[in-house]
C-alpha cells in the first residue's frame, strides 16, 4: 500500500466529530450536533450487539472505538443526522491488517420517526454531494451499488439507501456504503478501499452488509 494514511483521511471524509449530550440539535455554518442522551445499560447492550464482529470479515480485521462520538457527513456542511435526536448510539472502525481496507459502522437508536428521516436525509445528501468536495477536499462520484451487494440490506431493513463512490481525480480511494433503518434504529455501514478494484470491494462490502443485516 503506497499511502497508509489515506484510509484514515477517507474516514474523516465520511465522519465529522460532534455530539451534544443535552439541548436541541443545533446548526451553525460548520457543523451540526445531534442530541444524544445516555442509553440504559440494557439498551446500550442491544445496540452493541448490532456491531459487526471482526471475524465476520475476510482476512485479519481488528476493531477500534476511535470513531466514537461521530455523526455522519458526506460533504462540507452536510449531516444525515441534522435535526434528529437519538437516545443511544454506538460506533466502531475495523481495519484490515496490512492496510488497504477498513469498515466504519455507526448505530443510533432514534426517537420516533427520526430513523426514517435519517435514511431520507442520507439519500438526499448523497445525491447532491456526488462530485462535490467535502471539508477535507475529497470528492466522490457516487453511483448505485451492485444489486447483489445491496440485496442483504434491502431484504432485512425497513428502508435503506446505498452508493458506490470513487474519489474524483485520482480514483484510488473508493467507498461502498449503506444507510438503513430497522424500526427506530438507524445505521451507516461504510466499506473503504485504497487501490481496490471494484470487484474486490464489492466482495468485502457484501460480506460486511450481510453481517450487519443478520444482526437486525
Amino acid at each position: 500500500m503506497r499511502r497508509p494514511a489515506a484510509l484514515a483521511l477517507l474516514g474523516l471524509a465520511v465522519l465529522a466529530t460532534a455530539c451534544s449530550d443535552d439541548g436541541p440539535a443545533s446548526r451553525d455554518t460548520t457543523s451540526v450536533s445531534t442530541t444524544t442522551t445516555t442509553a440504559a445499560d440494557g439498551d446500550q447492550a442491544s445496540l452493541d450487539a448490532l456491531l459487526i464482529d471482526p471475524d465476520d470479515l475476510p482476512g485479519e480485521f481488528t476493531a477500534s472505538s476511535a470513531v466514537d462520538d461521530t455523526i455522519t457527513a458526506f460533504c462540507a456542511g452536510e449531516d444525515a443526522t441534522a435535526g434528529l435526536q437519538a437516545t443511544g448510539r454506538t460506533a466502531q472502525g475495523l481495519s484490515r491488517a496490512g492496510g488497504g481496507a477498513s469498515v466504519i459502522q455507526l448505530v443510533f437508536r432514534f426517537r420516533a420517526g427520526d430513523a426514517a428521516a435519517f435514511v431520507d436525509q442520507a439519500g438526499a445528501i448523497l445525491e447532491r454531494c456526488s462530485g462535490v468536495p467535502d471539508a477535507t477536499g475529497l470528492a466522490f462520484d457516487y453511483e448505485p451499488l451492485q444489486p447483489s451487494v445491496e440485496a442483504p440490506v434491502a431484504q432485512a431493513s425497513d428502508a435503506h439507501v446505498g452508493r458506490y463512490g470513487v474519489n474524483v481525480g485520482s480514483g484510488d480511494l473508493s467507498i461502498e456504503l449503506v444507510v438503513l433503518r430497522s424500526g427506530d434504529v438507524g445505521q451507516l455501514v461504510a466499506v473503504l478501499g485504497l487501490d481496490a478494484p471494484r470487484a474486490l470491494l464489492d466482495d468485502l462490502a457484501t460480506v460486511a452488509f450481510t453481517a450487519a443485516a443478520e444482526r437486525l
